[in-house]
């Protein structure tokens, strides 16, 4: 009983966590930081997640919102595969439910680098070495977005495939949540 309303804590922070930090991106988005560049390819969408529940199979799930052209909530069932560090790849399942409650079925899959991330000075100034690792693992991905299925407004989307990258980590101090930042580009883009 007790591990069950820790976990229902943790969902709650990283929802929490997800919706203080999509007005910030939003601030970001509005800062024009490739102007007049041609070859830019078209942003048509931003997904901003957390990770609810990461298992030692590598199969796990994040929960967030779409932003853009297509926008709402989404769930991501995640499933990384076995390849030789420090690369990996994934191919995960992501479901958006929009306002209008019609529904898009994303196939994603992606290939990425687990980076080695900067830690906290040495001695740690407050003597806790605990405090000097803020990032436990995580790192950029680039892959494809398909729709496999498609409800209203959503069904002449079906087999398109759109260009995505991002970045996922989870930190070292809680490795059961993480959060995730996906931008999915026009597929004339590729």
């Amino acid at each position: 009983m007790c591990r069950e309303i820790i976990n229902r804590l943790y969902r709650v922070l990283a929802l929490a966590l997800v919706s203080v930090i999509i007005p910030w991106t939003a601030l970001a988005q509005s800062i024009d930081l490739e102007p007049n560049l041609a070859s830019a390819p078209k942003l048509l969408a931003i997904q901003q997640d957390a990770v609810t529940q990461f298992l030692a199979t590598g199969e796990g799930v994040r929960v967030g919102t779409m932003r853009g052209t297509f926008s709402g909530v989404v769930t991501q069932n995640f499933q990384f595969l076995a390849v030789p560090p420090p690369d990996f790849k994934a191919d995960d399942l992501i479901l958006l439910v929009d306002n209008d409650g019609d529904q898009m079925l994303f196939r994603a899959q992606v290939t990425g680098r687990f980076l080695s991330f900067l830690t906290g000075p040495t001695p740690d100034p407050a003597g806790n070495p605990n405090r000097k690792k803020l990032v436990e693992f995580g790192g950029p991905f680039t892959g494809i977005y398909e729709v496999i299925q498609g409800t209203g407004k959503f069904q002449g989307y079906i087999g398109r495939k759109f260009p995505c990258k991002g970045l996922g980590i989870t930190p070292a101090k809680n490795q059961a949540i993480g959060f995730g930042y996906t931008e999915i580009y026009d597929d004339k883009s590729q």
